[in-house]
């Protein structure tokens, strides 16, 4: 039993973590450089996100649209990415049933604000489905709006 404390922002972010999503730590609103050729590399889902910009090569700036509709449109990442309500990227299975796993191979990793380490997300059951669970979850209790989530990993 390995047991982690997480304190959590806000329901999106909540939902995002215990559906196994990943969320990266730099907001998109304006627009990101230097994607150009540069990739994300999952192994779970198994895909491989290679972005280009417009005109070919050049290092124009992707805004948050073009980036999302590029990782959608690799079939096995398909309705994957949106952002969240901080502008940030966030990837997850749109079903909640499939962990996402974001290798330390792409190049976009940092550039995205994912570490260069790749990202991990597990898809939590409920307490006592056995690990990964959730064992309680409570608004803080501060008043502050975020939670506290305590799991079993």
């Amino acid at each position: 039993m390995a047991l982690r404390v997480r304190k959590v922002a806000e329901q999106e972010e909540l939902n995002t973590l215990l559906r196994g999503g990943i969320t990266g730590g730099r907001k998109l609103l304006s627009g990101i450089f230097g994607l150009d050729g540069v990739t994300l590399v999952f192994s779970s889902p198994a895909a491989t996100v290679t972005f280009a910009t417009t005109p070919s090569s050049s290092q124009v700036a992707l805004s948050a649209k073009e980036i999302l509709d590029q990782i959608n449109a690799v079939g096995a990442l398909s309705g994957y990415a949106h952002t969240d309500q901080a502008g940030k990227l966030v990837i997850e299975d749109p079903a909640g049933a499939t962990a996402v796993v974001l290798g330390n191979t792409g190049t976009a990793n940092a550039a995205l604000g994912f570490s260069d380490g790749g990202a991990t997300g597990v898809v939590f059951g409920g307490p006592g489905s056995g690990a990964p669970e959730v064992i309680a979850l409570s608004p803080d209790a501060q008043g502050s709006g975020t939670f506290i989530l305590l799991t079993d990993e």
